[in-house]
């Protein structure tokens, strides 16, 4: 939650809906195109190909976050269209995809929802991730690092959570 959004102070000002539906859309090769035209001259965009295959990948990917979504917010009782979060599409103080907040989230304050912009939910909700990636007390910084991995995969993120893990003592 700290390294996330400064313990909710900062979780982000993307429209989830529309990010996870504009990600989505490049599975339509009209949208793709216009993309791929309009970053293009860029010369650090990608190549055809590579953008491509990327392309594929990312609009599969958001359109099972975006299905996610919606049932999250169904199920919530939640505005869709007030959920704002990151570029990336995950929100709430401790940034969860959808597919993760279906997976793994919980209701940590005993209210019967689950609002991950609560402290409570968020925190337990993370607690319950981390666990089911064999997160438990006094594991190893080998298992830890396992464990947070499987949460964010940047080494930078990884070795970032385990510093203050260990400055708080474990």
């Amino acid at each position: 939650l700290l390294v996330e959004t400064r313990l909710g102070k900062y979780t982000g000002k993307s429209p989830i809906l529309n990010t996870l539906a504009t990600m989505a859309s490049l599975s339509d090769p009209i949208r793709r195109e216009t993309l791929f035209q309009h970053i293009s001259s860029n010369p650090k965009s990608l190549p055809r190909e590579k953008f491509e295959k990327k392309a594929d990948s990312k609009s599969r990917w958001a359109y099972e976050q975006l299905k996610a979504f919606v049932r999250y917010v169904q199920q919530e009782n939640i505005d869709p269209f007030a959920v704002f979060g990151s570029y990336a599409g995950a929100f709430g103080i401790a940034q969860f995809m959808p597919a993760s907040i279906m997976a793994y989230a919980v209701d940590g304050d005993g209210d019967g929802r689950i609002d991950l912009f609560t402290h409570a939910d968020s925190i337990a909700s993370a607690a319950n991730y981390l666990k089911q990636f064999g997160w438990k007390p006094g594991i190893s910084r080998q298992k830890a690092e396992k464990a947070v991995h499987a949460y964010n995969r940047s080494s930078y993120y990884v070795n970032a959570i385990l510093t203050i893990r260990d400055k708080m003592g474990k």
